[in-house]
């Protein structure tokens, strides 16, 4: 299940996760919408054990955004053992995502 976390949740989240992927929406963004069935497709095709999916809403989480330089959403960043590995912005196929997070595995 992909869990909604907020600004003061994610510094513990990602040290305490293997990989994790942030998904950084807004709730009125088309290619956000988008993005989040994509992210919800990928939970059965990754060890739920290794790799946690995230989402934070940008219009709720400003702290998160800043720190990340989001300019558009959506934008999905990857963490591997508590260190960004990734920043991307737009939409990420599933297909590319999912190898990414292969090669981090």
């Amino acid at each position: 299940m992909v869990t909604q976390i907020e600004d003061r949740q994610l510094e513990e989240y990602v040290k305490t996760h293997e990989i994790v992927v942030l998904d950084i929406f807004t709730t009125w963004c088309g290619p956000c919408t988008t993005q989040a069935a994509i992210l919800t497709g990928l939970e059965s095709e990754v060890d739920s054990k290794r790799v946690s999916i995230i989402k934070m809403d940008a219009d709720q989480c400003p702290t998160t955004c800043q720190r990340f330089g989001v300019t558009a959403i959506p934008t999905v960043v990857l963490f591997k053992e508590g260190k960004v590995v990734t920043n991307h912005v737009g939409v990420w196929s599933k297909a590319d995502l999912l190898r990414e997070i292969e090669a981090l595995l």
